[in-house]
């Protein structure tokens, strides 16, 4: 793979006509865990992706849309006209410059708005194809549903901060009470509520799960198993749209 420290004529001898764009949110992440959460987190699954598919690895798109949290000082968010832009532009420099596919790394769940262009680019037939992928979604549940619970598990909560425990650990600090709204709710928070209630409205002090039951090898055990479900996946379907890339 290449990245953002190699050299344009590195870039130009290189043959990957696969280029990775991680995005993540600047925004707060409780008492715990710091304002680039995200953005870490996002630096380093994009760098895994490009490595499983020896692609070129962009710079972290570091502001999201992230108006759930604007109640907490220093979450910045875009809005979603603005990250909807910067993904078109992004998909079209990279696309004169001969990449055929432009995977996105989303490291935020209120990361709405890269959906549309993504589908649009797709939609038009372009030689430009987006792959767009939710990291946390290639874990494989056994390797830690048995030990974190699921109901509430939103933000800043066991997930996320086990993820941190094993990546960055010297950034996780030891506030970790867990602030849920009901553990037992019949019908639990899940990301689309990001849309009708701020972090802020469900829990002021701005987690929303279980960080108390964070460990560091529910962490390395997602880890592992993410890089083995998500290269599988990004191989595959470029894969596909490389035998058939009309929409």
């Amino acid at each position: 793979m290449i990245d953002g420290t190699k050299t344009t004529f590195d870039w130009q001898a290189s043959a990957t006509d696969i280029a990775v764009l991680p995005v993540g949110s600047f925004e707060q992440h409780s008492s715990h865990l710091p304002l680039l959460t995200d953005d870490i987190l996002a630096e380093h699954f994009g760098r895994m992706a490009a490595e499983e598919l020896d692609a070129a690895l962009l710079p972290v798109m570091n502001f999201g849309t992230c108006f759930e949290h604007s109640a907490f000082r220093g979450s910045v968010t875009l809005r979603p006209e603005t990250q909807m832009a910067i993904v078109r532009d992004v998909a079209a420099a990279v696309e004169r410059h001969g990449f055929r596919f432009l995977v996105i790394v989303n490291s935020h769940g209120g990361n709405f708005s890269l959906l549309p262009p993504a589908r649009e680019i797709n939609t038009q037939n372009r030689p430009l194809k987006v792959v767009l992928v939710n990291w946390w979604e290639y874990c494989d549940p056994d390797c830690v549903s048995d030990k974190i619970p699921i109901a509430g598990e939103v933000h800043a909560g066991a997930w996320e901060t086990s993820i941190m425990l094993a990546l960055r650990p010297e950034l996780v600090g030891n506030d970790r009470r867990d602030r849920v709204v009901d553990p037992t709710d019949p019908l639990p928070l899940v990301q689309r509520d990001l849309t009708m209630f701020g972090s802020g409205h469900l829990a002021p002090g701005g987690a929303i799960g279980h960080p108390s039951k964070a460990k560091v090898e529910i962490g390395q055990a997602a880890l592992r198993s993410i890089r083995q479900n998500l290269g599988r996946y990004l191989r595959d379907r470029i894969a596909r749209l490389r035998k058939n890339p009309i929409y």
